[in-house]
């Protein structure tokens, strides 16, 4: 006899895990729901818990804070986004060309995603609560630019002594910061931020 089965021929400890992954995704739809009513500091873990179906405890097993359900949607936005970045490049692409979609592509996001959860999102990368993360994998985005920094040095056109992770950690890091005032919600939004990735592009340039 085979090993015990249960809902669809799944094994038993198949299906107990789709139901995990079940109330996990129920809790991450949630969490977002009452951080974009509420804001994060503002947001009540039972309240999503409630809205879950489930105890207040379940959702500390599957999120240790609140941080890292917007650490853990920035990670996926950020795939997406460089999917969609990888999809449109070509081989005749700048970096200005590369950098300016990649903005384009953040703003995106935001108006997806709703302004309180983007700018809580945004702002965990300048608070101290922000869950800690080793490695550079965990920014899918810093990658992506790193690698487009590096073609350009390829190309003759940004320094081959300049260190390209650092540039790449400067621009992202910029962005955020720019993006976090609340500026993409202007009427000169587009000219500012073409004007930053024009000045941060020229600084990396080789002169």
């Amino acid at each position: 006899m085979g090993p015990p089965t249960a809902e669809a021929g799944l094994p038993v400890g198949g299906v107990r895990e789709v139901r995990r992954l079940e109330t996990r995704a129920r809790l991450f739809d949630a969490a977002l729901a009452e951080i974009g009513r509420c804001g994060l500091a503002g947001a009540d873990v039972s309240a999503i818990a409630s809205a879950a179906g489930v105890v207040r405890g379940t959702f500390y097993f599957h999120f240790p804070t609140k941080e890292h359900v917007l650490a853990e949607l920035e990670r996926n936005e950020e795939i997406r986004i460089v999917a969609e970045l990888t999809l449109a490049q070509t081989e005749a692409d700048d970096l200005s060309s590369v950098l300016s979609q990649l903005v384009r592509n953040v703003v995106t996001a935001e108006r997806r995603l709703g302004p309180v959860v983007f700018r809580d999102m945004l702002g965990l990368h300048f608070s101290g609560t922000r869950p800690a993360e080793d490695q550079l994998s965990e920014h899918p985005l810093a990658e992506f630019v790193i690698a487009a920094i590096t073609d350009a040095q390829n190309a003759g056109r940004v320094p081959l002594e300049a260190d390209a992770s650092e540039l790449g950690v400067f621009f992202m890091t910029g962005l955020f910061a720019l993006l976090a005032t609340g500026i993409h919600g202007s009427a000169t939004a587009d000219a500012v931020m073409d004007r930053y990735v024009m000045t941060i592009v020229k600084g990396m340039e080789t002169r």
